[in-house]
Protein backbone atom coordinates (compact mmCIF):
# COMPACT_ATOMS: atom_id res chain seq x y z
CA UNK A 1 0.00 0.00 0.00
CA UNK A 2 2.89 2.37 0.74
CA UNK A 3 4.33 1.76 -2.73
CA UNK A 4 1.15 2.68 -4.58
CA UNK A 5 0.11 5.52 -2.23
CA UNK A 6 1.59 8.33 -4.40
CA UNK A 7 -0.38 7.02 -7.39
CA UNK A 8 -3.55 6.90 -5.32
CA UNK A 9 -3.06 10.38 -3.85
CA UNK A 10 -2.11 12.21 -7.02
CA UNK A 11 -3.96 10.34 -9.77
CA UNK A 12 -6.62 7.89 -8.60
CA UNK A 13 -8.27 9.88 -5.79
CA UNK A 14 -8.50 13.16 -7.76
CA UNK A 15 -10.02 11.37 -10.74
CA UNK A 16 -12.58 9.49 -8.66
CA UNK A 17 -13.46 12.60 -6.67
CA UNK A 18 -13.92 14.75 -9.78
CA UNK A 19 -16.12 12.13 -11.44
CA UNK A 20 -18.38 11.87 -8.40
CA UNK A 21 -17.58 8.19 -7.94
CA UNK A 22 -16.46 8.57 -4.31
CA UNK A 23 -19.65 10.12 -3.01
CA UNK A 24 -21.83 7.78 -5.06
CA UNK A 25 -20.03 4.77 -3.57
CA UNK A 26 -19.99 6.09 0.00
CA UNK A 27 -20.26 3.43 2.70
CA UNK A 28 -23.53 2.73 4.49
CA UNK A 29 -23.82 4.28 7.92
CA UNK A 30 -22.36 7.54 9.19
CA UNK A 31 -18.72 8.55 8.83
CA UNK A 32 -17.07 10.33 11.74
CA UNK A 33 -14.30 12.82 10.95
CA UNK A 34 -11.93 14.11 13.60
CA UNK A 35 -9.66 17.13 13.71
CA UNK A 36 -7.16 18.26 16.31
CA UNK A 37 -7.09 21.95 15.51
CA UNK A 38 -5.78 24.59 13.15
CA UNK A 39 -2.18 25.66 12.63
CA UNK A 40 -2.22 29.28 13.84
CA UNK A 41 -0.91 31.90 11.44
CA UNK A 42 2.67 32.75 12.33
CA UNK A 43 3.42 29.32 13.79
CA UNK A 44 6.02 27.31 11.91
CA UNK A 45 5.41 23.56 12.12
CA UNK A 46 8.39 21.76 13.68
CA UNK A 47 7.96 18.21 12.39
CA UNK A 48 5.29 15.63 11.62
CA UNK A 49 5.52 13.85 14.97
CA UNK A 50 4.53 17.00 16.84
CA UNK A 51 2.43 19.01 14.38
CA UNK A 52 1.25 16.54 11.75
CA UNK A 53 -2.26 16.37 13.23
CA UNK A 54 -2.93 20.09 12.68
CA UNK A 55 -4.06 21.54 9.35
CA UNK A 56 -4.19 25.01 7.86
CA UNK A 57 -7.31 27.17 8.01
CA UNK A 58 -7.47 27.07 4.22
CA UNK A 59 -7.43 23.26 4.09
CA UNK A 60 -10.06 23.07 6.83
CA UNK A 61 -12.33 25.47 4.96
CA UNK A 62 -12.03 23.49 1.71
CA UNK A 63 -12.82 20.23 3.48
CA UNK A 64 -15.90 21.57 5.23
CA UNK A 65 -17.20 23.09 2.01
CA UNK A 66 -16.72 19.76 0.24
CA UNK A 67 -18.68 17.98 2.95
CA UNK A 68 -21.49 20.51 2.86
CA UNK A 69 -21.72 20.25 -0.91
CA UNK A 70 -21.48 16.46 -1.35
CA UNK A 71 -22.41 14.86 1.98
CA UNK A 72 -24.90 15.34 4.79
CA UNK A 73 -23.28 16.89 7.87
CA UNK A 74 -25.33 15.82 10.88
CA UNK A 75 -25.62 17.27 14.38
CA UNK A 76 -24.18 15.36 17.36
CA UNK A 77 -27.69 14.88 18.77
CA UNK A 78 -28.70 13.12 15.54
CA UNK A 79 -25.70 10.82 15.84
CA UNK A 80 -26.64 9.99 19.43
CA UNK A 81 -30.18 9.13 18.35
CA UNK A 82 -28.72 6.86 15.65
CA UNK A 83 -26.51 5.12 18.25
CA UNK A 84 -29.60 4.52 20.37
CA UNK A 85 -31.43 3.16 17.30
CA UNK A 86 -33.99 5.96 17.50
CA UNK A 87 -33.19 7.63 14.17
CA UNK A 88 -32.32 6.65 10.63
CA UNK A 89 -29.68 8.96 9.20
CA UNK A 90 -29.60 10.33 5.66
CA UNK A 91 -27.22 8.75 3.14
CA UNK A 92 -23.61 9.97 3.23
CA UNK A 93 -24.04 11.22 6.80
CA UNK A 94 -20.93 12.79 8.39
CA UNK A 95 -20.35 13.74 12.02
CA UNK A 96 -17.61 16.32 12.67
CA UNK A 97 -15.50 16.07 15.83
CA UNK A 98 -12.37 17.70 17.26
CA UNK A 99 -10.07 16.45 20.03
CA UNK A 100 -7.86 18.05 22.71
CA UNK A 101 -9.49 21.48 23.01
CA UNK A 102 -6.47 23.59 22.08
CA UNK A 103 -6.90 27.38 22.14
CA UNK A 104 -6.76 27.44 18.35
CA UNK A 105 -10.09 25.60 18.23
CA UNK A 106 -11.77 28.79 19.47
CA UNK A 107 -9.36 31.36 18.05
CA UNK A 108 -8.84 29.87 14.58
CA UNK A 109 -11.34 27.06 13.99
CA UNK A 110 -14.58 28.33 15.53
CA UNK A 111 -14.88 31.41 13.26
CA UNK A 112 -14.79 29.12 10.20
CA UNK A 113 -17.28 26.71 11.77
CA UNK A 114 -19.70 29.57 12.45
CA UNK A 115 -19.25 31.08 9.00
CA UNK A 116 -19.95 27.76 7.29
CA UNK A 117 -22.67 26.90 9.82
CA UNK A 118 -21.78 23.31 10.69
CA UNK A 119 -22.29 21.48 14.02
CA UNK A 120 -19.29 20.04 15.87
CA UNK A 121 -18.61 17.71 18.78
CA UNK A 122 -15.56 18.91 20.75
CA UNK A 123 -13.73 16.52 23.08
CA UNK A 124 -11.86 18.19 25.94
CA UNK A 125 -9.90 16.94 28.93
CA UNK A 126 -10.54 17.73 32.57
CA UNK A 127 -7.51 20.05 32.42
CA UNK A 128 -9.65 22.55 30.49
CA UNK A 129 -11.86 23.10 33.51
CA UNK A 130 -9.11 25.03 35.27
CA UNK A 131 -8.96 28.82 35.45
CA UNK A 132 -5.66 29.01 33.57
CA UNK A 133 -4.71 27.33 30.28
CA UNK A 134 -2.12 24.57 30.36
CA UNK A 135 -0.25 22.41 27.86
CA UNK A 136 -0.75 18.74 27.06
CA UNK A 137 1.77 16.82 29.16
CA UNK A 138 3.10 14.69 26.31
CA UNK A 139 3.66 17.71 24.05
CA UNK A 140 5.67 19.36 26.83
CA UNK A 141 7.74 16.21 27.03
CA UNK A 142 8.46 16.29 23.29
CA UNK A 143 9.58 19.92 23.45
CA UNK A 144 11.89 19.10 26.35
CA UNK A 145 13.47 16.19 24.53
CA UNK A 146 14.25 18.36 21.51
CA UNK A 147 15.98 20.90 23.78
CA UNK A 148 17.91 18.45 25.96
CA UNK A 149 21.71 18.50 25.79
CA UNK A 150 23.49 15.42 24.48
CA UNK A 151 24.67 12.87 27.04
CA UNK A 152 22.28 13.71 29.86
CA UNK A 153 21.65 10.83 32.27
CA UNK A 154 18.11 10.40 33.55
CA UNK A 155 17.03 8.62 36.70
CA UNK A 156 13.48 7.60 35.95
CA UNK A 157 10.73 5.87 37.90
CA UNK A 158 11.09 2.82 35.64
CA UNK A 159 14.89 2.77 35.30
CA UNK A 160 17.83 4.87 34.09
CA UNK A 161 18.38 6.27 30.61
CA UNK A 162 20.84 8.42 28.69
CA UNK A 163 19.91 11.02 26.07
CA UNK A 164 22.41 10.76 23.22
CA UNK A 165 22.33 12.54 19.86
CA UNK A 166 18.62 12.15 19.14
CA UNK A 167 17.58 12.61 15.52
CA UNK A 168 13.95 13.47 14.83
CA UNK A 169 13.13 9.82 14.27
CA UNK A 170 14.91 8.70 17.44
CA UNK A 171 13.31 11.55 19.39
CA UNK A 172 9.87 10.37 18.27
CA UNK A 173 10.67 6.77 19.28
CA UNK A 174 11.98 7.81 22.70
CA UNK A 175 9.00 10.12 23.16
CA UNK A 176 6.54 7.31 22.48
CA UNK A 177 8.37 5.05 24.92
CA UNK A 178 8.24 7.67 27.67
CA UNK A 179 4.55 8.35 26.96
CA UNK A 180 3.81 4.68 27.53
CA UNK A 181 5.69 4.58 30.82
CA UNK A 182 4.21 7.83 32.11
CA UNK A 183 0.67 6.88 31.17
CA UNK A 184 0.71 4.12 33.76
CA UNK A 185 0.62 6.72 36.56
CA UNK A 186 -2.30 8.77 37.81
CA UNK A 187 -2.32 12.43 36.76
CA UNK A 188 -0.83 13.83 40.00
CA UNK A 189 1.99 11.28 40.14
CA UNK A 190 2.73 11.85 36.45
CA UNK A 191 3.06 15.59 37.03
CA UNK A 192 5.63 15.02 39.77
CA UNK A 193 7.65 12.64 37.59
CA UNK A 194 7.52 15.06 34.66
CA UNK A 195 8.70 17.92 36.84
CA UNK A 196 11.65 15.83 37.97
CA UNK A 197 12.40 14.94 34.34
CA UNK A 198 12.32 18.62 33.37
CA UNK A 199 14.89 19.43 36.03
CA UNK A 200 17.15 16.53 35.01
CA UNK A 201 16.93 17.55 31.34
CA UNK A 202 18.13 21.04 32.25
CA UNK A 203 14.94 22.81 31.14
CA UNK A 204 14.46 26.06 33.14
CA UNK A 205 11.38 26.40 35.35
CA UNK A 206 10.10 29.42 33.42
CA UNK A 207 10.39 27.71 30.01
CA UNK A 208 6.61 27.75 29.41
CA UNK A 209 6.52 31.54 29.37
CA UNK A 210 8.42 31.44 26.06
CA UNK A 211 5.33 29.86 24.53
CA UNK A 212 2.61 31.69 26.43
CA UNK A 213 3.81 35.18 25.53
CA UNK A 214 4.01 34.50 21.77
CA UNK A 215 0.47 34.47 20.40
CA UNK A 216 0.98 31.91 17.63
CA UNK A 217 2.65 29.44 19.99
CA UNK A 218 0.11 30.07 22.72
CA UNK A 219 -2.68 29.13 20.31
CA UNK A 220 -0.73 26.10 19.15
CA UNK A 221 0.28 24.55 22.45
CA UNK A 222 -2.10 25.68 25.19
CA UNK A 223 -5.46 24.12 25.90
CA UNK A 224 -8.63 26.04 26.56
CA UNK A 225 -9.44 27.09 30.10
CA UNK A 226 -12.93 27.11 31.62
CA UNK A 227 -13.87 30.35 29.85
CA UNK A 228 -12.68 28.97 26.52
CA UNK A 229 -14.86 25.89 26.93
CA UNK A 230 -17.79 28.16 27.74
CA UNK A 231 -17.15 29.99 24.45
CA UNK A 232 -17.64 26.70 22.59
CA UNK A 233 -20.86 25.98 24.46
CA UNK A 234 -22.20 29.49 23.88
CA UNK A 235 -21.50 29.04 20.16
CA UNK A 236 -23.79 26.01 20.13
CA UNK A 237 -21.08 23.35 20.06
CA UNK A 238 -21.53 19.99 21.80
CA UNK A 239 -18.91 18.96 24.39
CA UNK A 240 -17.63 15.43 24.95
CA UNK A 241 -15.00 14.02 27.32
CA UNK A 242 -11.39 13.19 26.47
CA UNK A 243 -10.51 11.77 29.94
CA UNK A 244 -9.01 13.79 32.79
CA UNK A 245 -5.38 13.98 31.67
CA UNK A 246 -5.03 12.32 28.23
CA UNK A 247 -3.05 9.13 29.09
CA UNK A 248 -2.68 5.98 27.03
CA UNK A 249 -5.45 4.15 28.86
CA UNK A 250 -4.21 0.68 27.91
CA UNK A 251 -1.07 1.30 30.00
CA UNK A 252 -3.05 2.02 33.18
CA UNK A 253 -4.48 -0.36 35.73
CA UNK A 254 -8.19 -0.98 35.27
CA UNK A 255 -8.97 1.06 38.38
CA UNK A 256 -6.97 4.11 37.22
CA UNK A 257 -8.29 3.87 33.67
CA UNK A 258 -11.88 3.76 34.91
CA UNK A 259 -11.36 6.83 37.10
CA UNK A 260 -9.78 8.74 34.19
CA UNK A 261 -12.88 7.98 32.15
CA UNK A 262 -15.57 8.32 34.82
CA UNK A 263 -14.23 11.44 36.52
CA UNK A 264 -13.89 13.29 33.23
CA UNK A 265 -17.60 12.80 32.57
CA UNK A 266 -18.65 13.73 36.10
CA UNK A 267 -16.51 16.88 36.26
CA UNK A 268 -17.57 18.14 32.84
CA UNK A 269 -21.23 17.59 33.67
CA UNK A 270 -20.88 19.45 36.95
CA UNK A 271 -19.06 22.37 35.33
CA UNK A 272 -21.26 22.73 32.25
CA UNK A 273 -24.63 21.66 33.62
CA UNK A 274 -25.27 19.35 30.67
CA UNK A 275 -25.11 15.63 30.02
CA UNK A 276 -21.76 14.42 28.67
CA UNK A 277 -22.64 11.37 26.61
CA UNK A 278 -19.63 10.94 24.30
CA UNK A 279 -16.02 9.95 25.00
CA UNK A 280 -13.01 10.11 22.69
CA UNK A 281 -10.21 7.79 23.75
CA UNK A 282 -6.85 9.62 24.03
CA UNK A 283 -4.56 8.76 21.11
CA UNK A 284 -7.27 6.33 20.06
CA UNK A 285 -5.06 3.78 18.27
CA UNK A 286 -4.65 0.04 18.79
CA UNK A 287 -1.70 0.61 21.15
CA UNK A 288 -3.71 2.91 23.42
CA UNK A 289 -7.16 1.33 23.42
CA UNK A 290 -8.38 -2.25 23.67
CA UNK A 291 -11.80 -3.81 24.35
CA UNK A 292 -11.35 -3.23 28.09
CA UNK A 293 -11.55 0.54 27.58
CA UNK A 294 -14.79 0.20 25.62
CA UNK A 295 -16.35 -1.69 28.53
CA UNK A 296 -15.09 0.92 30.99
CA UNK A 297 -16.61 3.74 28.93
CA UNK A 298 -19.96 1.97 28.96
CA UNK A 299 -19.73 1.35 32.71
CA UNK A 300 -18.95 5.04 33.29
CA UNK A 301 -22.27 6.06 31.79
CA UNK A 302 -21.23 7.17 28.32
CA UNK A 303 -23.52 6.35 25.41
CA UNK A 304 -20.76 6.09 22.80
CA UNK A 305 -16.97 6.26 22.53
CA UNK A 306 -14.68 7.02 19.61
CA UNK A 307 -11.35 5.74 18.34
CA UNK A 308 -8.86 7.62 16.20
CA UNK A 309 -8.54 4.97 13.50
CA UNK A 310 -10.82 3.83 10.68
CA UNK A 311 -11.13 0.28 12.01
CA UNK A 312 -13.42 -0.53 14.92
CA UNK A 313 -12.68 -2.91 17.79
CA UNK A 314 -16.31 -3.96 18.26
CA UNK A 315 -19.66 -3.79 16.51
CA UNK A 316 -21.27 -1.49 19.09
CA UNK A 317 -21.07 2.26 19.73
CA UNK A 318 -18.15 2.08 22.19
CA UNK A 319 -15.31 1.72 19.70
CA UNK A 320 -16.50 3.91 16.85
CA UNK A 321 -13.98 4.47 14.04
CA UNK A 322 -13.08 7.96 12.85
CA UNK A 323 -11.27 9.47 9.90
CA UNK A 324 -8.25 11.26 11.38
CA UNK A 325 -7.46 14.32 9.28
CA UNK A 326 -3.72 15.04 9.04
CA UNK A 327 -1.63 17.85 7.62
CA UNK A 328 -0.53 15.99 4.51
CA UNK A 329 -4.02 14.98 3.40
CA UNK A 330 -5.11 16.56 0.13
CA UNK A 331 -8.77 17.27 -0.64
CA UNK A 332 -9.32 14.26 -2.91
CA UNK A 333 -7.55 11.97 -0.43
CA UNK A 334 -9.75 13.43 2.30
CA UNK A 335 -12.86 12.46 0.35
CA UNK A 336 -11.44 8.98 -0.30
CA UNK A 337 -11.30 8.48 3.47
CA UNK A 338 -14.71 10.06 4.18
CA UNK A 339 -16.45 7.98 1.51
CA UNK A 340 -14.91 4.76 2.86
CA UNK A 341 -13.10 4.08 -0.43
CA UNK A 342 -9.68 4.18 1.25
CA UNK A 343 -10.68 1.76 4.00
CA UNK A 344 -12.28 -0.74 1.63
CA UNK A 345 -9.40 -0.57 -0.87
CA UNK A 346 -6.82 -1.01 1.88
CA UNK A 347 -8.65 -4.02 3.30
CA UNK A 348 -8.77 -5.66 -0.15
CA UNK A 349 -5.06 -4.94 -0.69
CA UNK A 350 -4.12 -6.51 2.63
CA UNK A 351 -6.26 -9.56 1.93
CA UNK A 352 -4.84 -10.01 -1.55
CA UNK A 353 -1.19 -9.52 -0.65
CA UNK A 354 -1.05 -10.71 2.93
CA UNK A 355 0.55 -7.39 3.87
CA UNK A 356 0.40 -6.32 7.50
CA UNK A 357 -2.16 -3.72 8.54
Amino acid sequence: MRIISPLLKHVVYPGLSKSGYLRRSASDGPTVVTYHGILPRGYEARDVALDGHLITAEAFTRQIRLLKGRYNVIAPVQFLAWCEKKLELPPRAVLLTCDDGLINTVADMLPIIRELDVPFLFFITGESLSENPSMLWYEKLYLWLTRAADGISLKLAWGNDVIRGLSRVRTAVRWREYMRKLSAFDADSRKLILEDMRTQLGIPEEWESEYSRREAERRRFFMLDRNGVRNLVDAGMTIGAHTLSHPMLSEMSEELAFEEIRQSRMKLQAALGAEIWALAFPFGDSDSVNPRESLLAKSAGFKCAFLNTENSLTDDCFALPRVHVSAGMGLAEFEAHVSGFYRVTRAKYIMATGASA
